[in-house]
């Protein structure tokens, strides 16, 4: 049921990408008018291509070694990087937390654009409504951000590495879940999770992650969450070479790094 879902919407969001004859704003890449067909289709496997490299086959999705390579140097990380943490998060390490949902870039995109009625179907269809903690990806420009619904907290949670950067976005999608989610008493709470500052934009998705990890390990163990979990500039630059790491432990291919900027292959 819940493939039948997700199936259902990546094809309402194929339909308004090409209405609008460009990629969704909120999901796009690192770089804007690359990787077209991932934006566009919202699907994470490629497997139809022969093109791309692929370094790992996880689930449903594939990485690619263009993909990898931005885990080499200083770049931002893109929607399927993101996918393939949450889906590992998921099936993995929290694969027996059944109180823990943590929704996929596409869903999430999704639960901004689609009418009432379609992100209701969703929602019943990913039974979120019984999910105490959802953890939901936010993204745009580049930039990432994390909103936790967290149902015993009658709360949602909102953490960002920049000045609360995609606030706007996350008001946004608070109401269009409120009442999609019985969550019409929640109230929205801006977290504080870096213990310094940093200045390194392309470090958004690395904080994501260790964010998510902090919280969901925290979680698990309260069953309530927080808004003053600090995590380190440190944690979140090391998560680079953990990530790399991971791919190889499950058996992917780590290409050489690139000197010039990965370019995201069509």
């Amino acid at each position: 049921m819940i493939e039948a879902e997700m199936s259902k919407t990546n094809k309402k969001i194929k339909k308004m990408a090409k209405k609008t004859g460009h990629p969704p704003r909120g999901l796009q890449t690192t770089k804007p008018n690359v990787d077209v067909d991932y934006a566009c289709d919202c699907q994470l496997n490629d497997e139809s291509s022969s093109k791309p490299s692929v370094s790992l086959r996880f689930q449903n999705m594939s990485l690619r070694h263009s993909d990898v390579q931005m885990l080499q140097g200083p770049y931002a990380l893109n929607e399927r990087l993101i996918a393939f943490y949450f889906a590992y998060l998921q099936t993995r390490r929290y694969k027996m937390q059944s109180d823990l949902h943590f929704l996929s870039p596409t869903i999430a995109y999704s639960m901004r654009h689609l009418e009432v009625r379609e992100r209701r179907r969703l929602v019943q269809g990913l039974q979120l409504g019984s999910k105490p903690f959802v953890f939901v990806p936010l993204v745009e420009n580049s930039h990432w951000s994390l909103l936790l619904i967290a149902r015993p907290d009658r709360k949602f949670y909102y953490f960002d590495s920049e000045n609360n950067r995609n606030m706007n976005l996350a008001r946004m999608v608070v109401e269009n879940l409120r009442v999609t989610l019985s969550a019409v008493d929640f109230t929205l709470t801006v977290g504080h999770c870096l213990q310094q500052i940093t200045d390194h934009e392309h470090d958004s998705g690395l904080h994501f992650m260790c964010m998510t990890d902090n919280l969901a390990d925290y979680v698990t163990r309260c069953g309530y969450a927080t808004s003053t979990l600090l995590i380190s500039v440190q944690e979140v630059r090391a998560k680079r070479s953990s990530l790399l790491h991971l791919i190889r432990t499950l058996g992917g291919i780590i290409p050489m790094p690139d000197t010039k900027s990965p370019s995201l292959e069509l």
